[in-house]
């Protein structure tokens, strides 16, 4: 098959098909989670070539308007999740308010050491006993997050006999009496490498966001230090300032 010809000075053909796409999904003829036709049906939809149109998909894939679910095929994304960094809410609790369903799941509870980047970052010393938690967390069927969680043993004896399929926030509350203060929260865009990119069913190397936030309690004892690697489509970051 041969392309159409684009004339001097106009846009690349895959972003025509792109735009053409991105005005469906805009649109609604193209809703959330609906999964797109194949390469070769969209290839003679736009009157392209394949490669054409993967590189249009991949387009969309970067600015978070599909996404694609191995082995199944390009989707149309969800809207993303309005995410406040410097507000107090357990995951499970923002998700709901937004009219979504959340879910998690607790893939490995072991107790641990610190080692040397731990305690640079928590300032404990090296040896001291922690509990490495790690989650997978979805929104509406669709993993999003998988997350390592560091906890500080000594200020939560026993923390890993609990249920971690349910909010952290409110297990330290009600367990432990321990109410959040302190927050050094980083954020910055990465690469989803495994395990983190097989846990969430994404091929290694799909953009992503890596978020870290270090907490203590009211006494400044340290809690608990979280590693969050998101899909980069999954998130609206918003800061409110007065």
């Amino acid at each position: 098959m041969q392309e159409r010809l684009v004339g001097e000075g106009a846009a690349p053909l895959y972003m025509r098909v792109r735009d053409q796409l991105a005005t469906q999904i805009e649109e609604g003829a193209l809703t959330p989670n609906t999964r797109l036709p194949s390469e070769r049906i969209l290839a003679d939809e736009h009157g392209t070539t394949r490669v054409t149109t993967r590189l249009a998909l991949a387009q969309l894939e970067a600015e978070g308007r599909i996404y694609r679910s191995n082995r199944r095929g390009w989707f149309v994304s969800p809207p993303r999740l309005i995410y406040k960094p410097t507000h107090d809410y357990s995951f499970s609790d923002n998700v709901t308010s937004q009219g979504r369903v959340p879910a998690t799941e607790t893939l490995d509870v072991t107790p641990t050491e610190i080692n040397a980047w731990l305690a640079v970052k928590t300032g404990l010393a090296v040896g001291d006993p922690v509990v490495w938690l790690r989650r997978r967390r979805q929104i509406d069927g669709r993993p999003v997050l998988v997350e390592n969680i560091y906890l500080n043993s000594k200020r939560l004896p026993d923390i890993e006999t609990y249920d971690f399929n349910r909010s952290l926030w409110k297990l330290l509350r009600e367990q432990y009496g321990v109410e959040l203060q302190g927050k050094r929260i980083e954020m910055y865009p990465t690469a989803l490498v495994d395990p983190q990119a097989s846990a969430i069913g994404v091929t290694a190397g799909t953009a992503g966001l890596y978020v870290t936030r270090c907490s203590h309690d009211a006494e400044g004892c340290f809690v608990e230090f979280d590693e969050e690697f998101w899909l980069h489509d999954a998130l609206s970051i918003q800061v409110e300032v007065n």
